[in-house]
């Protein structure tokens, strides 16, 4: 198994038609993942190389921009790894979905992406996944509904610059604006990975009594606004009135504790709206019964933690399959990104470092999919991953 990195300009669209017929492999690859920017994505769907280039795309809108082991200082770019696997199996499957149907649809279109493997009713080594931002547990559930948690699932949401809906996603035919991509891998080479947050836990912590959807309406039967602001007081954090939180709440988001081991690990959610009635829109669910957390962060903590995520997966590679990384992805959400724009680079040079300069392709994510130890799969907000490729000539 080849897995090969390539990062393209997309500024000028017959150059990037060009740069896509050069990467034309003796052999199809199986499977391509990319992030780039929407214009990035939008000029892939309206190349016609594309099917040339790769049998299935998942490709996904990144935050202002992808990022990857090469450093660049333009925008505009598509960073993609491409899996040549002949003794490996892969298929892609995706749906224009909605809240009402994205838990069927994530049925159907995971045993459309078996058939398209060879390999129905079988269960992947691995997902892969492309949600708009809201599909997220949805999807999951579906995943989990048909085939347990038996399985692994990473992702990332897709995302635009101004949370103005103008995310989209790639699968090699269609343009998807709402709705999915998933990629079940059968791969010949082992996979690690890790899911983490950059984030500390406080004291403070609140029962969910009040919750639909993902608006957060009450904790411990008072107003959430009014027990997040009291938080926010007590961490020395001015209130927030109604109204867009997203980049005011970015170090201060609210965390669900997971105990792992001898550690606990935070699923995050990511306060986007307070409203006038003292609820709080989320950009994840919670449920009532669930213990909340409010957690903290800082610049120093997004920066150490991705190179630590990168750092721990490839050393799990190592430790669980005596493999060599060959390739990875790594995630990082957009918001954290937005928070710390004067030292997004430090993040990229300490991720560059941990994984020994090997190739990578990241983006900047609307949400981030992964699972923790006690192998369940989640859908959380400000978290990190990542999932390194081992060697070809190492045994799985």
């Amino acid at each position: 198994m080849k897995v090969i990195r390539h990062y393209l300009d997309v500024t000028d669209q017959a150059c990037f038609c060009d740069q896509l017929v050069a990467l034309e492999q003796p052999e199809t690859a199986s499977l391509s993942i990319a992030f780039g920017s929407t214009k990035a994505i939008t000029e892939l769907s309206s190349c016609h190389y594309a099917t040339m280039v790769s049998a299935g795309w998942v490709a996904t809108s990144s935050c202002r921009d992808a990022f990857s082991d090469r450093a660049t200082e333009s925008n505009h770019h598509l960073a993609i790894l491409q899996f040549v696997d002949p003794n490996g199996a892969y298929g892609v499957a995706s749906r224009h979905s909605n809240s009402k149907t994205i838990v069927e649809d994530s049925k159907a279109a995971l045993e459309e992406a078996l058939l398209a493997a060879n390999k129905p009713g079988e269960l992947p080594a691995f997902i892969w996944c492309s949600p708009s931002p809201g599909l997220e547990e949805g999807l999951l559930t579906g995943i989990r509904e048909l085939i347990g948690n038996d399985v692994p699932v990473f992702g990332g949401s897709s995302a635009d610059n101004d949370i103005s809906g103008n995310w989209c996603m790639f699968d090699g035919k269609q343009l998807i604006n709402t709705g999915f991509i998933i990629a079940v891998m059968f791969p010949s080479v082992p996979i690690s990975y890790y899911f983490s947050c950059g984030y500390e836990q406080t004291t403070l912590s609140a029962v969910v009594t009040g919750v639909s959807e993902r608006q957060l309406i009450t904790l411990d039967n008072q107003p959430a606004a009014d027990v997040y602001n009291n938080w926010r007081a007590l961490n020395r954090h001015p209130p927030l009135p109604a109204g867009p939180v997203l980049a005011a709440s970015t170090f201060s988001p609210l965390g669900r504790i997971v105990p792992q081991h001898d550690i606990n690990m935070a699923l995050l959610s990511h306060p986007a709206r307070i409203r006038t009635d003292g609820s709080i829109d989320l950009f994840s669910r919670v449920h009532t019964g669930e213990c909340i957390t409010f957690m903290q962060g800082d610049t120093e903590l997004l920066v150490q933690r991705a190179a630590t995520v990168s750092d721990i997966a490839r050393q799990q590679l190592s430790n669980l399959y005596d493999s060599k990384p060959q390739a990875a992805i790594v995630i990082f959400c957009a918001g954290c990104m937005l928070a710390i724009p004067d030292d997004i680079k430090r993040v990229h040079q300490g991720i560059r470092q941990k994984l020994e300069n090997i190739p990578f392709i990241g983006g900047y994510t609307f949400g981030e999919q992964g699972r923790f130890a006690d192998g369940i799969n989640r859908h959380g907000n400000l978290m990190i991953s990542a999932i390194i490729f081992g060697s070809v000539n190492e045994s799985v």
